[in-house]
């Protein structure tokens, strides 16, 4: 790795690494890693590796261990609902603010992605590819390059594991409906419904997603649907 990048640059890439190797299997969970041991599997001197360490403990992928390293951890029941819950408040009101000012360039990009994940209505990874090039698009065209970038690694964490709501928990056709529905909205530039499309698409997907990663346990579930109500504009109700 190039000694002239920053040092909190060179953090960000060996964290976006060591996902991609724990998605990838190369880093298995329960294992326990030293800072020397992955500085030189990627590359790189021990600082920028602890760095990039505590913000994979940040986001629940490891857990540090004192004086020995760190342990790759999957999501628990509790992990998905913060992860859920993060997402289903930054999201939707990002979707509102790029409405404003997206671009007919904007709108074809979108249709671009959409018509591949129509094509290759399968659940597989080019499926999901495009999803996530489309959310990206949206948040990007939003303004606040943060926080793009912190639903990013939201959507990393909860995809590490597999753990995609489609097709396991429901069928492509819903998803593609709903991807529809904000799409539309955002090229008629209707801030306030692009808002309620996206609100609504996450929470069926967190729906689905926290039930079963949690065994329906009550306490997560409600905690969950809590979140989901501060979420909602009084007046407005999510239905399917």
């Amino acid at each position: 790795m190039s000694q002239d990048v920053p040092a909190d640059s060179k953090a960000e890439v060996i964290a976006e690494a060591v996902r991609d190797a724990i998605r990838q299997g190369r880093l298995e969970r329960g294992v326990l890693y030293s800072s020397r041991e992955l500085g030189e599997m990627f590359g790189a001197s021990r600082t920028p590796v602890r760095e990039a360490l505590l913000k994979l403990a940040d986001l629940g992928l490891v857990r540090i261990e004192r004086n020995r390293g760190a342990r790759v951890v999957g999501q628990d029941g509790r992990g998905i609902v913060e992860l859920c819950s993060m997402r289903v408040l930054l999201e939707p009101p990002a979707c509102r603010s790029a409405a404003a000012v997206m671009t007919a360039r904007d709108d074809e990009a979108m249709l671009t992605e959409y018509r591949i994940m129509e094509r290759l209505a399968d659940g597989g990874a080019e499926y999901f590819a495009a999803d996530e090039r489309l959310h990206e698009l949206i948040l990007a065209a939003s303004g606040n390059l943060r926080l793009a970038k912190t639903v990013r690694e939201l959507r990393q964490t909860l995809t590490l594991d597999g753990r995609h709501s489609v097709p396991r928990y429901q069928p492509v056709e819903t998803a593609l409906r709903d991807h529809w529905d904000i799409i539309e909205a955002l090229r008629q530039r209707d801030g306030a419904g692009a808002e309620r499309a996206m609100r609504k698409h996450l929470v069926r997907s967190g729906d689905l997603l926290v039930a079963h990663s949690s065994d329906n346990d009550r306490g997560l579930v409600a905690e969950w649907r809590r979140w989901v109500s501060v979420s909602v504009p009084e007046g407005e109700q999510i239905t399917y």
